[in-house]
């Protein structure tokens, strides 16, 4: 073979890698050759308004602040996203009617929030095999849509059940009393703390009801501390739980770390309602607002300048971390947003996201095997001055 030829050759396989190393890229983060969306849409059925439309704007908020960061970092294979909120208002009726028109377009969706709007309008979803993701509501309701959507959280009976017998061992508690307001997953959750007060060898002399309509908690508290207790669990909506246990104080309770609030009540208006009169009482959630992290230091600055100041509630990090989940199955399986492809290309991200591993969420990493979520922490805070303090991670 002569030197024109060599070097003929030479050139042909220069190219032939050129084409095969770009090739490789076209399903990566750096922009797919087969995507044919200008901008990829992700809508959010969300409660903005109506009662509980705090929780609806910090819920927003999140995935609005990983739809940001995405695009400034170059967005997904290599186009933009907007995540657009749409409203229900709570009424169960008003998600249906949503629904109905997400299923015509989109090629998966963020919510619906909360139970009700969820058991309304999520098996429109499953019959349009549209990947729905319920990332604040329990597994119990989450499973229900399987595999068109996923839990967030591991099996109520398994996450709960550790923290309510930590606080109960730690803090010498014996007799327990809870305050349960009877909404979506609550009971269940009271339920699970049970199964953890009796593993701690404590004993569960009853629980309180707690209308959701209250104003006035005196007859509920008297109740309650008839039975002798020496810890409380509050299970509520966040300004009926600092109610509570403002009164509680003022009929003379004074063991405040004896008082457990769980995560639901975790939400500004638990301190602004409460203030000082929650120094000392103890709180579940499932994210650690005193993490040291580049990527969590700027999400909770960010917050905190949206918001007053306040710290990230417990589930602001959830559908930030649910955007994120459907950046990476749709650059993992080449999702190209054609219209055509709807079918085919909801399938390719509800799979990714059924058995993701590794998923590097804002806070921690984890698995989801089957749907549901594997190496969850949770943690045991105590609130100081509208702070919360860690004082134990807890891992089943």
């Amino acid at each position: 073979m002569n030197k024109k030829m060599l070097s003929l050759l030479a050139v042909l396989l220069l190219i032939a890698s050129i084409v095969g190393a770009g090739g490789q890229g076209d399903s990566g983060s750096s922009g797919g050759a087969g995507v044919v969306v200008e901008e990829w849409e992700i809508p959010f059925l969300n409660s903005l308004t109506g009662a509980i439309a705090s929780i609806g704007e910090y819920l927003q908020w999140g995935a609005e602040r990983a739809a940001f960061e995405i695009n400034e970092a170059g967005g997904i294979a290599g186009k933009p996203v907007k995540v657009i909120g749409v409203d229900t208002a709570l009424e169960p009726q008003k998600g249906v009617v949503e629904m109905s028109k997400i299923v015509e377009w989109a090629l998966v969706a963020l919510g619906p929030v909360p139970e009700p709007v969820i058991m309304a309008a999520a098996p429109i979803a499953v019959e349009n095999e549209m990947m729905t993701m319920t990332a604040t509501t329990s597994l119990e309701y989450a499973e229900k849509f399987f595999p068109w959507s996923i839990s967030w959280f591991p099996a109520t009976a398994d996450r709960l059940p550790p923290l309510a017998r930590d606080w109960a061992k730690d803090y010498g508690v014996k007799k327990v009393v809870q305050f349960v307001g009877i909404y979506g997953p609550w009971p269940g959750m009271a339920a699970a703390h049970v199964v953890g007060i009796k593993e701690a060898g404590a004993q569960h002399l009853g629980d309180v009801e707690v209308p959701q309509d209250a104003v006035t908690f005196g007859p509920l508290v008297v109740k309650a501390l008839g039975m002798n207790p020496d810890g409380i669990i509050i299970a509520c909506w966040p300004d009926k739980a600092a109610k509570i246990v403002q009164e509680l104080k003022s009929r003379g309770w004074t063991d405040m770390e004896k008082i457990l609030l769980f995560s639901s009540a975790d939400d500004a208006a638990l301190y602004t309602t409460g203030g000082a009169d929650l120094n000392g009482t103890i709180i579940y959630n499932y994210i650690n607002v005193d993490q040291d992290t580049p990527r969590w230091n700027a999400f909770k600055e960010a917050y905190q300048k949206d918001h007053n100041g306040l710290q990230p509630p417990s589930l602001s990090t959830n559908y930030y971390d649910a955007v994120y989940m459907i950046k990476r199955a749709i650059e993992e399986t080449g999702v190209t947003g054609d219209p055509k492809k709807l079918k085919e290309e909801r399938k390719l991200i509800a799979e990714a996201m059924f058995n993701m591993k590794n998923f590097e969420g804002l806070l921690f990493k984890w698995d989801m095997s089957d749907g549901v979520p594997t190496n969850k922490p949770g943690y045991l805070f105590q609130i100081q001055d509208g702070r919360k303090k860690l004082v134990k991670e807890i891992r089943n």
